[in-house]
């Protein structure tokens, strides 16, 4: 008796964009006259961890800046919830 197997497809670790899953990512924000907000950000990305990661450095983008109208954004109270 022969036995044959083929080799393991190893998974991708890149997947196109709209394959991912979306995470909303929310961030606390303070304007400048003390308001306080908050800027959420659409994300695809693989992990929660990717995705809170992405936000972050999107957040300190010119248009994201525009768009809270220079309020301080504070990443590091982000959270992240999947879409579904």
């Amino acid at each position: 008796m022969t036995l044959t197997a083929s080799p393991a497809v190893p998974t991708p670790r890149f997947r196109p964009a709209a394959s991912l899953p979306l995470w909303l990512v929310t961030m606390p924000t303070t304007g400048p006259t003390g308001t306080r907000g908050e800027q959420t950000f659409a994300i695809r990305a693989l992990t929660c961890a990717e995705a809170l990661t992405a936000a972050a450095t999107t957040a300190h983008t010119h248009p994201a800046l525009r768009h809270r109208r220079g309020a301080h954004i504070d990443t590091t109270d982000a959270h992240a919830t999947l879409h579904h």
